[in-house]
């Protein structure tokens, strides 16, 4: 395949007016201006002016143009949540659900459905129109997509990141109708109706399939790998096992997507073919048909059909959609295009459900096949190697031209998909997988192997069993040659690189360089040199950018304390947040938060109290990101969370520290253990015996009391060594048992922080806290509504600037430039 220039994109009918609805609904869902209906009014009536001044120069700019406002108003249109006035989006609560079950993935230990509701409440009940993602506690009765539920759940409204670095997907789950997540006792569950006979038996034959491949399968991975591809069970795979995929590159291959729909298709298009020759050979009437032309649209049964065993996956019927298209181009035109197949794909779901543009596994799946066609034939014809010559007399020569020919364009493939999704990888993962540009050639060729083994299992599966066993056994085998190869390629050094977010800037400097470099023709080319010049300004800009001399991140963890410090390139983690049994604030706020802050390594880090709210994230995060000292309470060491932490520190010095521990330098600023006291055996609590630090930045002072209560706020105030503070973080959440009047008239600090949980049961911070501290003339924060708060400090001015922007009906005033309290 030839290298593609701007001309050939031109020549394309459907690639423009594809990009036009794609940027237009992506418009649509960011704004949602003019209201949809406005937006396709305009779209027709801007259309019928364009076909009517069809033969002047630029009407074809006013047909983009209609399309462009076509796609945003399909997506104003697209149908959101219709929740009744009983049931608030902002408190969610329990309530009584009755609808249809259109989803049900089955983990370990848990089972989540998602239930489309029609009705909420008891009897007849309210008409309602969301979704909502459910938890079942307890082992819930065999649920099938299509059964009608009535449950009683405990709701919680889908809610938007609150901290840098967080993944936040709220905005493209609400445009679908999810409206909240939650869990349901199965024991008040009702199944209104039973499932339907075809999915029974899709599952009994899904079921009896993992029975025959567990038995032939050389381990349970392998079985689990394996039946991912062959039924698109992905929920057997362990954590550890999906990170190593996603470290060596092949992250790809765990789900049933453009690698194995293309390889399916392509393996049942020439199975067919062949028999149709065969046919033709004894069948006068075949002869002088194009056996291709029978097989390509005879493909596409077997191709859905695929889709449909595997659940359905999103990427698996993205990928269809293109494989039917590539297909039926072959029956009607001989020739298949890739750049019309690929948009006629990506108008058709844009058209379905205009939110998919905002989804990061369709832009990485188009934006892979996209740098296939176009990145692939010019990085190729790159590389100073003549191709295989076909007139080569001698076999074996021309056996390793081909192989060799193989190898380069397998690697310029792999090469481009990487290049080509460098921003967004970036700016959602964080880091890039440099160990996939050689895995995919290594591992490709099994991959596609492993492919046919799965599809050609399970359909022989479904129709004798007995004789399915033999592809069973060799497709459970390639999946541990694979993991073999995974683990192997995962744990290479420097096997991934991590990545600072590209922003708008960069990602667009960088694209516009690819494009040039890969569709221009001579001295346009050289404009190349703008994707370099995008990294660049990734890597350089924000080193010139002045660091504050301290700053300090509360981190929204739910009800948990975590706070980062950094001073000067030196960084310091206090606490991680945790609630046992459920979503980790360690993996899923504290490592992306340290990610998107380039740290990859901690000087410090602090460990309050063993609790879980403050030590689970902590355990989590730093089997990421190492740290080169552990401060514990004093006396807490023997306990099971501080033992665990200890053991994932891993070469970290640990000590014990209480108050007289000598200061300890963090960059610009020093942090003083002022806590807990010497003379602490006669405290009860856990929370009193908390590790107590006072940061000093110059004039400015910070207090992180841990979780003191009324005893251990009386023990600092008998240390002598308080004296009001710039900022303090409020102890323990704000409860009733602290932040007595005493305290408070010591410290007056400036602007307090409560880190606190939305909606959490205790009720944090309690009302006669907050009001106390308001008494005082203090400025209140909380996590719960301002998301993470960030402290910036220059030794003599403090600025607090918060992640969500929110007219909360807290009394916090605007933040701005405030002089901290002088200290002697």
């Amino acid at each position: 395949m030839g290298r593609y220039s701007w001309r050939d994109l031109t020549a394309r009918p459907l690639f423009f007016p594809a990009l036009s609805l794609i940027l237009g609904a992506g418009f649509g869902l960011r704004t949602n201006a003019f209201g949809g209906l406005f937006q396709l009014m305009a779209a027709g009536a801007l259309g019928v002016a364009a076909l009517g001044l069809a033969r002047l120069p630029g009407s074809h700019l006013g047909v983009l143009l209609c399309l462009g406002l076509t796609g945003a108003g399909l997506a104003s249109l697209e149908a959101g949540a219709d929740v009744p006035p009983s049931l608030s989006l902002a408190q969610g609560g329990t309530a009584v659900l009755e609808g249809e079950v259109e989803r049900v993935e089955r983990f370990e230990d848990a089972t989540r459905i998602l239930l489309s509701v029609a009705r909420v409440g008891t009897g007849s009940g309210t008409p309602a129109r969301f979704h909502a993602s459910l938890y079942a506690q307890g082992k819930p009765p065999s649920l099938l997509p299509g059964q009608r539920l009535r449950v009683e759940a405990r709701l919680k409204p889908l809610e938007s990141a609150s901290n840098p670095g967080e993944k936040d997907f709220s905005a493209t789950r609400r445009r679908q109708g999810l409206a909240f997540t939650g869990s349901f006792q199965t024991a008040g569950m009702l199944v209104l109706s039973p499932p339907s006979r075809w999915r029974v038996e899709l599952v009994r034959t899904q079921e009896g399939l993992a029975e025959a491949v567990r038995a032939v399968a050389p381990s349970a991975d392998a079985a689990a790998l394996f039946l991912t591809l062959a039924a698109g069970q992905r929920a057997a795979l362990d954590d550890d096992l999906e990170e190593d995929f996603s470290r060596s590159g092949l992250a790809h291959v765990l789900s049933v997507s453009g690698l194995h729909v293309a390889a399916l298709a392509l393996m049942t298009l020439a199975l067919l073919r062949w028999l149709l020759v065969l046919a033709g050979a004894r069948l006068r009437s075949l002869r002088r048909v194009d056996a291709r032309r029978l097989a390509a649209p005879a493909s596409v049964p077997f191709v859905w059909a695929y889709v449909v065993f595997t659940g359905n996956q999103p990427p698996a019927v993205r990928s269809a959609v293109m494989a039917t298209g590539v297909l039926l181009g072959l029956a009607l035109w001989r020739r298949a295009d890739g750049l019309n197949s690929l948009a006629s794909a990506a108008v058709l779901l844009v058209a379905w459900t205009p939110s998919s543009v905002a989804d990061l596994s369709l832009q990485l799946s188009f934006l892979a096949v996209f740098s296939l066609l176009l990145l692939t034939p010019a990085l190729r014809e790159a590389i100073p190697l003549p191709p295989p010559d076909p007139q080569e007399a001698h076999r074996l020569k021309r056996l390793l031209a081909s192989t060799r020919e193989t190898v380069l364009e397998t690697f310029c493939a792999s090469v481009a998909v990487t290049v080509a999704s460098l921003p967004l990888v970036a700016g959602t993962f964080g880091r890039a997988s440099l160990a996939g540009l050689i895995s995919n050639i290594v591992c490709m060729p099994l991959c596609g192997l492993l492919t046919g083994f799965a599809a050609g299992g399970a359909a022989l599966y479904v129709v004798a069993p007995v004789l399915a066993t033999p592809l069973l056994w060799g497709g459970a085998w390639a999946s541990q040659l694979l993991l073999w190869l995974t683990r192997f390629f995962a744990h290479v050094p420097l096997a991934t690189m991590d990545l600072p977010s590209f922003g708008l800037a960069a990602s667009l400097l960088y694209a516009a360089g690819l494009a040039f470099w890969a569709l221009g023709e001579r001295r346009w080319r050289m404009g190349g040199i703008l994707a370099p010049v995008g990294l660049v300004l990734v890597f350089v800009v924000p080193r010139l950018v002045p660091e504050p001399g301290l700053r300090i991140t509360f981190l929204s963890v739910g009800q948990g304390d975590a706070v980062v410090l950094s001073s000067q390139g030196h960084h310091a983690l206090v606490d991680g947040g945790g609630v046992p049994g459920g979503a980790d604030p360690g993996l899923r706020v504290v490592v992306p938060f340290l990610k998107a802050s380039r740290i990859d390594r901690l000087d410090l880090a602090v460990l309050s109290h063993p609790h879980p709210d403050h030590a689970l994230g902590l355990i989590s995060a730093l089997e990421q990101v190492p740290t080169e000292r552990l401060w514990l309470s004093a006396g807490s060491a023997d306990g099971p969370l501080s033992r665990k932490l200890v053991e994932t520190a891993t070469g970290a010095q640990v000590e014990e520290v209480q108050l007289g521990h000598p200061a300890y330098a963090l960059g610009e600023a020093s942090l003083e253990v002022l806590g807990p006291p010497v003379d602490r055996e006669l405290m009860e609590g856990v929370n009193d015996k908390s590790v107590v630090l006072l940061v000093r930045h110059g004039d400015v002072t910070v207090l992180l009391p841990g979780d003191v209560e009324e005893e251990g706020e009386a023990a600092l105030l008998a240390s002598g060594r308080l004296g009001p503070v710039s900022v303090m973080k409020a102890p323990h959440h704000g409860s009733r048992t602290s932040s007595t009047e005493e305290f408070l008239a010591q410290l007056r600090p400036r602007f307090v922080v409560f880190c606190v949980g939305r909606r959490n049961r205790f009720g944090f911070p309690h009302p006669e806290v907050e009001a106390r501290y308001q008494h005082l003339g203090t400025e209140c924060l909380r996590t719960d509504v301002h998301g993470a708060i960030t402290l910036e400090s220059d030794g003599h001015d403090v600025r607090l600037s918060t992640f969500l922007t929110t007219e909360a009906p807290t009394p916090v005033a605007p933040v701005a430039p405030v002089t901290a309290h002088h200290h002697p």
